[in-house]
């Protein structure tokens, strides 16, 4: 089996080299060729023949492969080394679960299905989600330079609490599969990953299975029960509404930040609309990963 190591050398706190990385797997019986993301060679790399790809980097990273991998059918798996890391943690990777034994032979192969939003600037992929309110708000914030991936997760969390102790609410009508709802809130997301943000568990599931958005949606009258769930957000569901569907639009009365992955833009005076992609890319899972909703 023929195997690509596409990765991110800056990712996180850069602990982490491609000879170490290249001997963890093959001392798992991988043999891997390499690609940095950082090479202007990569779309050349991934369109090599190999069977599987191992991505080892933060989300960032991640959707660059799955953004840009020309055979959608070639399986990947994660190797998490990012400050948050909500793709992997929603879809059941941690540091050490392709480097356990199994992998990629026992591995489980599962469709795998991204997002698509469409702005006045175009058409792209989003992997993890996106939205409007405090946390595209926080997003937009510059925040202390972290020493450790626990410190960057707190400082974002912190900065949530921050954005959303001061935000107004933004009125807007948000449409999801023909179901047309009014509302003012502080955050609205469209999330096809369980985590988001500073690794919070904001969506009840993992969307990206079964190609369907989870709405989140985040009313003002929530806003201290939210500032509270921020305190200890693994301990409890969060204090937000949440829809599902396929397809979602939404226009907002003012100019926003929008939230796209991890960017933000300034939009206003448009219609913003996702859509599940019908075209799936597939992901090996580990064996201690979630198997079904």
């Amino acid at each position: 089996m023929r195997a690509l190591l596409f990765h991110n050398p800056a990712a996180g706190s850069g602990d982490h080299s491609r000879k170490e990385l290249l001997a963890e797997l093959e001392a798992e019986g991988i043999q891997a060729d390499y690609c940095s993301s950082a090479s202007r060679a990569f779309p050349e790399c991934l369109a090599k023949d190999f069977d599987v790809v191992v991505v080892a980097g933060g989300d960032g990273t991640v959707c660059k492969l799955v953004a840009q991998m020309p055979d959608r059918s070639r399986p990947f798996g994660i190797i998490p080394l990012g400050g948050s890391n909500n793709v992997a943690t929603s879809l059941g990777f941690g540091r050490h679960s392709l480097l356990s034994g199994g992998w990629p032979e026992a591995a489980e192969q599962r469709p795998f299905h991204v997002g698509r939003i469409r702005t006045s600037s175009g058409e792209r992929i989003i992997l993890e989600g996106a939205g409007f309110g405090a946390l595209a708000t926080s997003i937009d914030h510059k925040k202390p330079t972290p020493i450790s991936r626990r410190e960057k997760i707190l400082n974002g969390r912190r900065g949530l609490a921050t954005a959303l102790a001061d935000i107004d609410p933004v009125s807007a009508e948000m449409v999801v599969d023909g179901q047309r709802i009014r509302g003012r809130w502080l955050m609205a997301e469209a999330l096809t990953m369980s985590h988001s943000g500073p690794r919070l568990p904001l969506a009840p599931a993992v969307g990206a299975y079964d190609g369907r958005f989870s709405v989140v949606l985040l009313g003002k009258e929530r806003r201290l029960d939210m500032l509270e769930w921020l305190n200890a957000p693994d301990e409890a569901a969060p204090p937000v509404q949440v829809l599902s569907g396929r397809n979602v639009s939404f226009e907002v009365d003012r100019q926003i930040l929008l939230r796209i992955d991890d960017h933000v833009e300034e939009v206003g005076g448009q219609r913003i609309e996702l859509r599940i992609d019908d075209d799936p890319r597939h992901v090996l899972l580990p064996a201690a990963a979630p198997k079904k909703r």
